[in-house]
């Protein structure tokens, strides 16, 4: 197991969490400042984007630099994020545009222009043929991968889109936006399926469940929203400390949903009911950014106390707690070590590298001692595609119970781990305009 750890000031940091050692100081300075920094699918390679607009992939084994991406026409680059197959980089740029990236060169290979305003974010489809992005014009186009050409532009936001993101099976791409709503259409034709807009105040991210059943929203107004795909509506709405969603995602299983907000923990949630499962607690400062691990057994934690910590799923024990000389770790993401592809079947991990990455996992997730040892409480098995009815759902009008029609969610509210809270307020539009100036939006 790997996890990466970025300071908001300070080196990027590659740890082994089993026993927080820290294996190389990667990203020495891009200048003080870092954004983000993220692995590449398989593993090998890290992506680090600074606050002064560069990004640059390094080597995870040993620490190398490997290329420094090429910004079109010297723009600065916002966000960046790899292809599934690790040989692409795609990223939003300053003046309107999006940009694919070589990942072994840094050569800029394609510019995607079309967007009259800046481009909040950009990724690549499940399958790589098609980009998708999002813009500050209320809009979010399609592009094909390969050739850069523009496929179909979202048209249906009235405000900001800040973030874009295909299903898992490619099909459907959600989009969510200023005006307090996120947006399904279909990846081909262009069609908007679905309208989710419950929310009171903009949303920032929203995502696919793993089986594409349900949709998740994080909204400024201090709620995480689960959606179900077939009626178009509201199943749960999940409660964030301090009113502020800071990150919020399904679990690789789509077992459950991580919520990190305004506080000093973590809250996992299940997927179906929205009890609160654990409260992942140890950070004496707001938790900034949290992922799980690929098999949903472990979570990583970055907070503004300057560490990061690497917490069970299964039990909530804290197994790791990683410091160093930084004062705000801003992101955090966990990754296999043993992740690599058999030379008979390129297209997929070989199983013996993802069994022996399991029972890594399994052993630093749950204690010996612990009932739950080697038998984690998660499904076995995850359904990957849409069936032909949830695709034929999704062309008829939505039906929405009374209290949906009303906004009032307080029947969806789920159980909240410790002492009852009020409804969460949310914050004000100077917090949410200070929030997005901070991130770049």
């Amino acid at each position: 197991l790997l996890q990466v750890s970025a300071p908001l000031e300070g080196a990027v940091r590659i740890w082994r969490p089993q026993n927080g050692d820290a294996r190389k100081m990667l990203v020495a300075q891009l200048d003080g400042r870092v954004r983000s920094a993220a692995f590449a699918p398989h593993g090998q390679t890290l992506l680090v984007v600074s606050v002064s607009g560069k990004a640059e992939v390094w080597g995870v084994e040993m620490g190398d630099f490997v290329c420094r991406l090429a910004p079109p026409d010297g723009a600065r680059i916002i966000s960046s994020s790899f292809s599934h197959d690790g040989q692409r980089i795609v990223g939003a740029a300053d003046g309107s545009r999006a940009a694919v990236w070589c990942a072994s060169t840094g050569d800029c290979l394609k510019i995607l222009s079309g967007h009259s305003d800046d481009v909040k974010s950009a990724c690549f489809s499940p399958d790589d043929t098609l980009v998708a992005t999002a813009s500050r014009d209320w809009k979010a186009r399609l592009w094909e991968a390969s050739g850069g050409k523009f496929a179909k532009a979202l048209i249906g936001h009235t405000d900001v889109v800040n973030s874009a993101a295909f299903s898992p099976m490619g099909s459907w791409v959600v989009t969510a936006s200023m005006d307090c709503s996120a947006r399904v259409w279909d990846a081909t034709s262009g069609e908007c399926l679905r309208c989710f807009a419950e929310h009171r105040r903009p949303l920032h991210s929203a995502s696919f469940s793993p089986d594409e059943a349900s949709l998740l929203t994080a909204s400024f107004d201090g709620t995480v929203r689960i959606w179900k795909m077939a009626s178009g509506c509201c199943a749960l709405a999940l409660p964030a400390d301090g009113g502020v969603v800071a990150a919020a995602a399904f679990s690789p299983d789509g077992d459950s949903v991580l919520v990190a907000s305004g506080s000093e923990s973590v809250r996992l949630f299940g997927a179906t009911h929205g009890e609160c499962r654990r409260t992942l607690a140890g950070h004496s400062d707001w938790v900034r950014a949290a992922a799980f691990s690929p098999d949903s057994l472990l979570v990583a934690s970055a907070s503004y106390d300057g560490t990061a910590r690497v917490h069970s799923a299964v039990t909530g024990v804290c197994l790791q707690t990683l410091s160093g000389p930084a004062h705000d770790v801003i992101a955090g993401e966990i990754r296999s070590a043993f992740y690599h592809k058999c030379q008979s079947c390129p297209e997929s991990p070989c199983k013996e590298g993802v069994a022996a990455a399991r029972e890594q996992v399994d052993a630093v997730a749950t204690p010996v001692d612990s009932p739950l040892h080697g038998s984690p409480s998660r499904p076995e098995s995850m359904k990957t595609t849409a069936s032909a009815a949830l695709a034929a759902a999704l062309k008829a009008p939505v039906v929405r119970p009374a209290a949906a029609l009303t906004g009032n969610a307080d029947s969806r509210q789920a159980p909240y781990c410790g002492q009852p809270t009020a409804e969460p307020k949310g914050i004000s539009d100077a917090q949410v305009e200070a929030d997005l100036a901070y991130l770049g939006w």
